[in-house]
């Protein structure tokens, strides 16, 4: 390939010189564009090969017969005010000699690269040259791994830009660059390569990651969203109280300590005050939890946010780290704060609930914050617990399709209901086969229809069903102000012994009336539920939560 370099180098010369002479922008732009591709198409005739590796500052080289044998170094996510070193490397592996070889490392703002010394130096076939830089991180430095595009919430129809100029990348450029250049014919080609570092990933070894800062310490707090049930029977002796648990992440190589706070409306109380902590290395993760004690609520939102403190600064916020193997991995920022929201809703004292869990949701958290006390089902409690011990078994999303066990032992699931028993289907797919698993026939086909917008008219079929009469009296208002969506994979057909509750559709689309069907079973009743609880219940949708308390309460008499 390295064949081709005289005429590539030529083509580059022509192309720089059509630069020099053109004024048109659009013009100068696709030269600046074909500019590049002649580079690139240099850099591969040539086999040049560039690489920047960061590592703990201060690593000795590895010396002796087993030198070569050392394990790589490894490197967490660099914090602000770290220091760490990048060694790198420029190799031709091509046939054609380069002069005036050099490396550069090239940083953000914030981000400072002090270079050993280095002058020109010739390339012939299979020689390198190398250089060593520290870079110190500014104690402000920005954290580069936060995305430059958010929105708050669901809510949110479009995302904000922390920086336009990155528009249309699926990530900002990373903020440390390592830049070789080098001379043929006289003519200057650079290389560029991002500066990475390398991470244990087991069972597979290690793996090569981009440098960019993370916090010093991340602050997650849960549960995200909370709601106080402000209706008849829901206060306890002790009033309200909100646990609520927060999970400290140490990102930098020296200890770290402090005071964790809750930060709370006027007049509320949390128990502790605060909590300290103090963490010795990298990767150390603990967890406080608080119980937070309103002094009043109303039918709002109120927030909680946890702040941790160290050294004089500030952190309010962590992050989910999105990691699949292959890809560079991402982080996903959210604010380390609590939207807790008073509802108007009744409930019935000391339900107990059942729950088979299906693909995860944060449904049962729901539950248990209506004050239902809620038990996982596993294969052992389907298939020999006493379920009548249960007021209501609820399945969660998509059970039917990964839950071999539960459709093992549906039969039983079908006599606690025939005994008396509430059930409730949550949305599931084609695996729910009604006319096997429902107690009566119905059609769920893998094309069933959905309804998307989360704003569609709702239509109430039976006004007089206890479902909506007890105990919340339940409007078409208590389906304002859903998320996401409406509920997806409704029955087609169903038998006249089922009652259809609602009606809905998207725009274009005809009522669909088969997303909530129930019917009288024996003793007990049964319901499929194929509205989006698992998306209203975590953000606190309050029509959501009246719904949900009125599906418990089935079967229970006034």
């Amino acid at each position: 390939p390295s064949a081709s370099v005289p005429a590539l180098v030529q083509g580059l010369k022509a192309t720089r010189a059509a630069i020099g002479s053109i004024v048109d922008p659009h013009s100068r732009h696709l030269l600046r564009v074909k500019e590049q591709q002649f580079q690139d198409a240099i850099n591969s005739a040539m086999g040049m090969e560039l690489s920047a590796i960061a590592q703990p500052a201060g690593l000795a080289e590895p010396t002796g017969p087993g030198a070569a044998f050392a394990p790589p170094a490894l490197m967490a996510a660099p914090v602000p005010g770290q220091t760490f070193e990048v060694r790198a490397r420029l190799a031709n592996r091509g046939g054609v000699a380069a002069t005036g070889a050099s490396i550069a490392i090239e940083g953000e703002r914030g981000w400072q690269v002090t270079s050993s010394a280095q002058g020109s130096s010739g390339l012939d076939r299979h020689q390198q040259v190398q250089m060593r830089a520290s870079v110190t991180l500014a104690n402000d430095v920005a954290l580069s791994t936060r995305p430059y595009f958010s929105r708050k919430g669901l809510q949110d129809s479009v995302y904000t830009l922390s920086d336009p100029s990155q528009f249309g990348k699926p990530a900002s450029t990373p903020p440390l660059q390592a830049v070789g250049r080098y001379l043929i014919d006289g003519v200057p080609i650079e290389i560029r390569q991002t500066v990475v570092r390398r991470e244990s990933k087991l069972p597979y070894g290690d793996v090569l990651r981009e440098v960019r800062t993370v916090p010093r310490i991340a602050v997650a707090l849960t549960p995200s969203n909370a709601i106080i049930a402000m209706g008849q029977q829901a206060i306890g002796p002790s009033g309200h109280q909100v646990p609520v648990e927060v999970t400290l992440l140490h990102n930098a190589e020296e200890a770290t300590s402090g005071q964790l706070t809750l930060r709370l409306p006027t007049g509320w109380k949390v128990e502790p005050a605060s909590q300290s902590f103090s963490f010795a290395r990298a990767g150390e993760r603990a967890s406080y939890r608080f119980s937070v004690r309103p002094s009043a609520i109303d039918a709002r939102t109120y927030q909680v946010e946890a702040v941790a403190t160290a050294a004089g600064r500030e952190y309010r916020e962590g992050y989910e780290v999105i990691d699949h193997r292959d890809l560079e991995v991402r982080y996903l920022y959210r604010p380390a704060t609590a939207e807790v929201r008073g509802i108007n809703v009744t409930t019935v004292a000391g339900l107990k609930v059942g729950y088979v869990m299906g693909i995860g949701d944060s449904v049962p958290q729901g539950l248990q914050q209506l004050g239902a006390q809620v038990t996982l089902l596993g294969e052992r409690e389907l298939a020999s617990a006493d379920l009548s011990q249960f007021d209501t078994i609820m399945t969660g999303t998509r059970a039917y399709a990964v839950r071999e066990d539960l459709k093992t032992y549906n039969s039983r699931l079908l006599d606690y209901v025939r005994n008396g028993g509430n059930m409730v289907v949550l949305y599931n797919t084609q695996e729910l086969v009604p006319n096997t698993f429902a107690p009566f026939p119905g059609e769920l086909l893998r094309s069933a229809e959905e309804v998307s917008e989360e704003d569609s008219p709702v239509t109430i079929l039976a006004p007089t069903h206890q479902a909506f009469t007890w105990p919340n009296r339940i409007t078409a208002a208590d389906f304002d102000g859903w998320v996401e969506q409406r509920g997806s994979k409704f029955f087609s057909k169903w038998d006249p012994a089922y009652t259809p509750m609602i009606s809905t559709f998207d725009k274009g689309q005809p009522p669909q009336s088969g997303g909530w069907l129930t019917a009288k079973v024996g003793k007990g009743t049964w319901t499929y539920f194929a509205y989006a609880l698992h998306r209203q219940l975590p953000y606190g949708v309050p029509g959501a939560y009246r719904i949900t308390a009125n599906l418990l309460a089935l079967n229970k008499v006034r």
